[in-house]
C-alpha cells in the first residue's frame, strides 16, 4: 500500500500541472449552499422533491459531441410566503440545485415544512430493496416491493435532537418520525400491505412542525428522505440538505473575539455514478437480472463501490471531481466503460476554493452521500505534497471541549478507531484553552459531518505565510472498508483546487478556542441534563412493555447477516448482559432485518420526565465496516477502566464533559481466529455469526457508549451505510415518559 500512496500522489500532482495547463483545473467557483433562513423564531418553507438536469454535471458518451445532463433529484425550496398553490411562484425565489439548500435556524425555533412529492415512478425491474425477513432463507418481498418504484418519501432531520412526534388528529402535523411514507399521486396507488412503513399518505403533501429546543446543541446537522427500501435510491439521485444550528462563535474563537461567520465554508459530498449505454445486472434476489441501460443513466439503487478502479491507471487519468467507469466483469462485476462517477462538492465539480482571509476558515463537511466513504486530506501541492494539519472544531453537529491535557490515546478512543489520522498540535497552546485536537486525514462514513480550522501550514503542522502561489488539492485518497472481497475499495478522487492567500495569524494563535457543547449539552442547561419540557408522565401505550435496564446492565447489539450464506439480507441482533458481562437470561434476540411489525426496545424517560442514560455495547460481526447511528440523540463514547476526571469515565462528571459526542461511529471489524478464518471468507461471507462471537472464535472488542435519550417518541437505530439499512441494518426503538408515581 505504500508504493500505491507514493505513486498516486506523483499521479495527481502530474495531473494537476497538466489540467492547470489546459486551463480545466478548478475552473468552477466554489458555490456556498443557498440559504433559508429563520425570522423571528420560525422557518416557514415548501420543499419540492422532484427531478431536474443536474447542469454542474457535463457527460459526454465516448464518441458523441453531446452533453448529458443527468436526472438527478432535488428539493425546490422557497419561503412558504413565496408559494402559491403549493409551488414556488415566482420561480427566481426558489432554490432547486443539486448541491442542496442549507436551513438556518436557531435554538428555540420552529421550523415547518410542507413537503410535495413530484417525483417520478421508476423502473419496478430495477428497485429491489424490500426482503421478507420470514422466508427461509430470506428472500425479496414481491408484493411489498411493489410500492418502491411509486418513490415515496418522507423527511427526516438527521443528528436534531428533536421529538419523533406523529400526526394525530389533534395536530395533523408531522415532527421528526420517519413512519410515514408520502406518495406522488401521479405515480399511482400503493398496494396496502401489512409490511407498509408506518401511515401512507397519498395526497402528495405532508406538513411538518419540528420544534427545535432552547438548548440543541450548536452544529451541523442534515434532512433527507427515511422510507426503508429507497432511502439508498433518494441519496444517491441527491435529495439530501443541511441544517446549522446557532452561529460559529458560539463554539468557536480565538480566545477573544468569535471566529468571523463569513469565513465558514458549508461543504456538501455527494456522488453521482452516471452510466454509458449497454448492459447492467441488476439484483433482484439472489441472482441478477441483465437489463439495458440508457446513456446518461444514474446508477442509483445498487451504486457500485467498483464503477471505477480504485486508484488512477496513471498521471494522465486527472481525477479532478470525478473517476471513469472501469470493466469490472472479472471480479463478476458490471461493465462501466464509458460511464462516469461524479464527486461535486456542494454541487460543483472540481470547483476552486479560495482561502484569503486572516485567521482562515472553518469548514464544515457534510457526506450526504447514500454508501460512498471519504478519506479526506487536503494536500499542498508545494514540495512534493503532505498533509496539511486541519484543528477539528465538531463532529457529527455538536462542537467538542476536551479538558486540557487529553492524551492522543483517550482522544482516539473518544473518536473511535480510524475516524481521524490524529496528530499532536504544534505550538503552545494558551492557559484556558481547552486541548486541542488536530488530524491530517478524515474519514468520513455515509451520514458523518466534521467541522475544522483551515488555514495555511507547514510541513510540521505549523501556521506560516503562505508563498506566493500557494495551493493544495482536496481530496480523497481512496479507502476500503474492511477485508480484501469484503470491504468496499472506495475511490481517490481530487474534490477541489484550494488557493491560499492571507491567512497568515499572530503566532501566538497556534489554536481555535473551543466552548464545546459536548460539554455544555451534558451540563445543567443542557438537553441531556435537563427535564424533558413536553413529557408528562403516562401509562405505556398498547404494545410497549417498558425495558429499562437495571443498574450496571447494559444493550448489546449484534451487526450481521440474517444469515451468513446470504450475503443480501442485513440485520441487527440484541441481547442484554450484566454487570458482571454475563447475559441476561432470555434476553437475546437472533439477527433480524428490519420490519415494522417486530417488537421494539421501548425505555421509559427516567423519573420526573429526566433523560435517561443507557450503556449500549456494540458488536460488529463482519470483516467489513458498519457505522452505527442513532436518531433523536447524540451519544459519547465510555471506557470502563477510565480514571474518574477523564471525559470516558463512564459516569459523566458534568465538570469535565463527555468531550466529544457523536451520532455516527465506524465499528472495529471482526477478526476471525485462524481455525475458522476461511470458513468465514469463502462460506460465510466475510461475516462470523453471533455464537462464533460468544466462543472467541471471532475476535472483536464490543464499542461502549453511553446514550442520553431526551426525547420521546417511535425511531430507529441502524447503520447509515444506506445499501445496509436499506437491506435490513435497522432496528426500532420507542422512547415513552416515565409513568406516574404509585
Amino acid at each position: 500500500m505504500p508504493v500505491m500512496a507514493k505513486s498516486y500522489g506523483l499521479a495527481v500532482a502530474a495531473a494537476l500541472i497538466a489540467a492547470t495547463m489546459c486551463g480545466t483545473a478548478g475552473a468552477a467557483r466554489f458555490l456556498e449552499p443557498p440559504v433559508f433562513s429563520s425570522k423571528n423564531g420560525v422557518l416557514d418553507i415548501l420543499m419540492i422533491a422532484r427531478p431536474k438536469p443536474v447542469t454542474a454535471i457535463k457527460f459526454r458518451p465516448h464518441g458523441s459531441k453531446k452533453v448529458i445532463h443527468p436526472e438527478g433529484w432535488v428539493y425546490e425550496v422557497c419561503y412558504r410566503s413565496q408559494s402559491y398553490h403549493n409551488r414556488c411562484d415566482p420561480p427566481k425565489y426558489s432554490s432547486s440545485e443539486f448541491g442542496g439548500v442549507r436551513l438556518a435556524l436557531q435554538p428555540g425555533d420552529k421550523l415547518k415544512v410542507r413537503l410535495v412529492n413530484k417525483l417520478p415512478k421508476q423502473d419496478y425491474n430495477k428497485v429491489w430493496h424490500y426482503w421478507n425477513p420470514y422466508a427461509s432463507p430470506p428472500e425479496v418481498d414481491m408484493q411489498a416491493g411493489m410500492n418502491l418504484p411509486l418513490t415515496p418519501t418522507n423527511l427526516h432531520t438527521h443528528g436534531l435532537v428533536v421529538q419523533a412526534r406523529a400526526a394525530t388528529e389533534a395536530n395533523p402535523t408531522w415532527g421528526d418520525d420517519i413512519y410515514v411514507s408520502l406518495y406522488n399521486p401521479a405515480n399511482g396507488v400503493p398496494m396496502e400491505h401489512g409490511m407498509d412503513h408506518g401511515a401512507v399518505v397519498t395526497k402528495g403533501v405532508l406538513d411538518y412542525v419540528i420544534d427545535i429546543p432552547a438548548n440543541e446543541p450548536s452544529g451541523a446537522d442534515w434532512f433527507h428522505p427515511h422510507v426503508h427500501g429507497i432511502t439508498s435510491d433518494s441519496l444517491s439521485s441527491g435529495l439530501a440538505g443541511i441544517i446549522t444550528i446557532g452561529k460559529p462563535g458560539k463554539h468557536a474563537s480565538d480566545g477573544t473575539n468569535p471566529f468571523p461567520e463569513k469565513q465558514v465554508r458549508h461543504l456538501i459530498l455527494k456522488d453521482m455514478q452516471v452510466l454509458a449505454k449497454g448492459t447492467i445486472a441488476f439484483q433482484q434476489g439472489p441472482d441478477p437480472v441483465n437489463l439495458p441501460v440508457s446513456n446518461g443513466e444514474v446508477l442509483d439503487d445498487q451504486q457500485d463501490p467498483q464503477f471505477c478502479a480504485q486508484f488512477p491507471a496513471d498521471a494522465q487519468e486527472g481525477r479532478l471531481g470525478s473517476c471513469p467507469g472501469f470493466n469490472n466483469t472479472s471480479q463478476d462485476g458490471n461493465d462501466y466503460t464509458g460511464g462516469r462517477w461524479y464527486f461535486p462538492v456542494s454541487g460543483v465539480v472540481y470547483p476552486t476554493i479560495a482561502v484569503n482571509k486572516p485567521k482562515g476558515e472553518l469548514w464544515s463537511f457534510t457526506n450526504a452521500g447514500a454508501s460512498a466513504t471519504y478519506k479526506i486530506e487536503l494536500n499542498n501541492n508545494a514540495n512534493g505534497g503532505y498533509p496539511m494539519l486541519m484543528q477539528v472544531v465538531s463532529i457529527d453537529g455538536i462542537s467538542i471541549s476536551l479538558p486540557s491535557g487529553t492524551s492522543q490515546a483517550d482522544m482516539e478512543k473518544l473518536l473511535g478507531k480510524n475516524r481521524f489520522e490524529l496528530v499532536p498540535c504544534p505550538g503552545t497552546v494558551p492557559p484556558g484553552f481547552p486541548e486541542p485536537m488536530c488530524v491530517k486525514s478524515i474519514i468520513m462514513l455515509p451520514g458523518s459531518r466534521a467541522e475544522v480550522w483551515v488555514t495555511y501550514r507547514d510541513a510540521a503542522g505549523n501556521i506560516v505565510n503562505p508563498p506566493r502561489g500557494a495551493s493544495a488539492t482536496l481530496r480523497s485518497v481512496g479507502f476500503t472498508t474492511g477485508e480484501a472481497g469484503v470491504g468496499d475499495p472506495w475511490p481517490a478522487v481530487n474534490l477541489a483546487n484550494v488557493t491560499f492567500r492571507g491567512t497568515y495569524t499572530d503566532p501566538s494563535l497556534v489554536a481555535l478556542k473551543l466552548e464545546g457543547d459536548a460539554k455544555a449539552a451534558n451540563a445543567p442547561q443542557g438537553i441531556f441534563f435537563e427535564k424533558v419540557p413536553y413529557a408528562v408522565a403516562a401509562n405505556p401505550p398498547p404494545g410497549c412493555t417498558p425495558q429499562p435496564l437495571a443498574d450496571g446492565h447494559r444493550r448489546r447489539i449484534f451487526f450481521g447477516l440474517v444469515d451468513v450464506t446470504n450475503s443480501n439480507v442485513f440485520g441487527l441482533g440484541y441481547d442484554e448482559v450484566d454487570a458482571q458481562g454475563k447475559q441476561v437470561l432470555d434476553s437475546f434476540h437472533p439477527i433480524k432485518a428490519f420490519d415494522p411489525s417486530n417488537p421494539y426496545l421501548c425505555i421509559p424517560l427516567a423519573a420526573g420526565q429526566m433523560p435517561v442514560r443507557e450503556a449500549w455495547g456494540l458488536v460488529n460481526l463482519a470483516t467489513e465496516n458498519h457505522n452505527f447511528h442513532v436518531h433523536q440523540t447524540k451519544f459519547r463514547a465510555v471506557d470502563v477502566a477510565a480514571p474518574e476526571g477523564s471525559p470516558l469515565h463512564p459516569t459523566l462528571d458534568p465538570n469535565v464533559g463527555a468531550g466529544v459526542m457523536e451520532d455516527e461511529v465506524s465499528l472495529q471489524i471482526a477478526a476471525p481466529v485462524p481455525a475458522i478464518a476461511d470458513q468465514v471468507a469463502n462460506d460465510q461471507n466475510g461475516y462470523c455469526t453471533v455464537q462464533q462471537w460468544i466462543d472467541h472464535e471471532c475476535l472483536n472488542v464490543p464499542k461502549l457508549v453511553d446514550i442520553p435519550f431526551a426525547e420521546t417518541g417511535e425511531f430507529v437505530y441502524h447503520c447509515h451505510i444506506l445499501e445496509h439499512e436499506d437491506a435490513g441494518m435497522m432496528a426500532k426503538i420507542q422512547v415513552i415518559p416515565a409513568a406516574p408515581a404509585p
